[in-house]
């Protein structure tokens, strides 16, 4: 079993559930979320449901927004970033 999500997390997206997926972003930089993108888990919408979404955000090294949008969490999978 996968442990559990939480805010914070670093995470890869391993699949997209919807492929019309509502997003923002900074408007330079912005576009949708893709499979194999590396983000962070920025708010758990209800932490004692496990399949409430997850606000997860996606930057560019300079800081910028390239995605925030809601994820289901089986889409998502937690990276070691303890190496």
């Amino acid at each position: 079993m996968a442990p559990p999500l939480k805010e914070y997390d670093a995470v890869r997206v391993v699949r997209l559930l919807r492929s019309n997926r509502p997003y923002d972003g900074t408007a330079e930089v912005r576009r949708p979320p893709e499979v194999g993108d590396l983000a962070t888990i920025v708010h758990e919408y209800d932490p004692e449901d496990p399949r409430a979404p997850l606000a997860v955000e996606k930057v560019d090294p300079d800081g910028y927004t390239i995605w925030l949008a809601d994820f289901e969490r089986d889409e998502l999978e937690l990276v070691d970033t303890s190496a």
